[in-house]
């Protein structure tokens, strides 16, 4: 058990404090760069610093740090990953997320959770919104709401975001590197709403100052397949030649076929509207990347 003589948390009762875990992952260190500054207190960490999978360790740390809200950005994403090594996906998708929730629950923290639209399961042309039951068929599926579940039923000061084909600077510049050399290997017949890094790690940013709890759907407007979204990644960047030479070679995938993610609770509540994928893309690739160069 943790040793509570050790612990340091009064040095900072009554202050902000933000704990943003997984801060080396694209949506930690987007989070970590928004929530830098101003009155607050962050705090983050790798999977080196503090393991998620261990309750004692995740006790200690919260209460050396009373944290007001956590986000919970660490996961085992790779979906082949998960489905070679389901007992380590349990321990961090599901473990993970139930240690956290405890720890959250216990010292009064706030939970953000990110999550996926895996949990769904992604066979026919159907919108899900957040009343939807996930019926999840693989393993990273499974171990996220499984983790879902944990944090559901442990506390109650939770969000948990689910979005879908959230891309970042690094996925631009591996598709304009495919597209430069005539080849790319794509998904076959995947269908989602691409949205960039920033607009989700934004709306994150909005609920650390939230108390307006529960599941939220967060996707850009609108649906395509891997081949059309890399065709308007191609026009943007004005390769739209080297577009028409590529070689695009299918493979299959572990991922849900159909991730078509209905944000009907932020719709209810009158959410400013989010804007078409298309618009989404433009704004982030003429904002954040620079052909030929990864810009952070």
């Amino acid at each position: 058990m943790y040793d509570s003589a050790l612990l340091e948390g009064d040095l900072f009762k009554g202050q902000e404090t933000v704990w943003v875990l997984g801060s080396q992952g694209r949506i930690g260190r987007a989070l970590t760069k928004k929530l830098t500054g101003g009155n607050r207190r962050l705090v983050t960490t790798d999977h080196a610093a503090v393991d998620i999978k261990n309750l004692d360790d995740v006790l200690v740390f919260t209460e050396r740090n009373l944290p007001t809200v956590i986000i919970n950005c660490a996961g085992m994403s790779s979906a082949k990953e998960c489905e070679e090594n389901p007992d380590e996906a349990f321990r961090v998708n599901a473990l993970g997320p139930k240690n956290l929730a405890i720890a959250a629950n216990h010292f009064g923290a706030r939970l953000i959770h990110i999550s996926t639209d895996d949990v769904f399961n992604g066979k026919d042309e159907t919108l899900m919104n957040e009343f939807s039951e996930p019926t999840p068929i693989t393993v990273y599926g499974k171990t996220k709401k499984q983790g879902e579940d944990y944090i559901q039923a442990f506390m109650q000061k939770y969000f948990i975001v689910r979005s879908s084909w959230v891309y970042d600077v690094r996925t631009i510049a591996k598709i304009e590197k495919g597209l430069r050399k005539n080849s790319l290997t794509i998904t076959r017949d995947q269908i989602a709403s691409p949205t960039s890094k920033e607009i989700l790690t934004d709306f994150i940013v909005e609920l650390v100052n939230s108390y307006d709890y529960g599941i939220y759907h967060f996707v850009s407007q609108g649906f395509t397949n891997r081949k059309s979204f890399i065709e308007e990644v191609a026009k943007i960047l004005h390769l739209e030649e080297d577009f028409s030479k590529s070689q695009l070679l299918n493979q299959p995938s572990l991922h849900p076929k159909y991730a078509l993610l209905d944000p009907f609770i932020l719709r209810m509540k009158n959410y400013k509207t989010l804007p078409p994928w298309q618009e989404d893309l433009k704004k982030y690739i003429q904002t954040y990347y620079k052909p030929g160069r990864i810009r952070q």
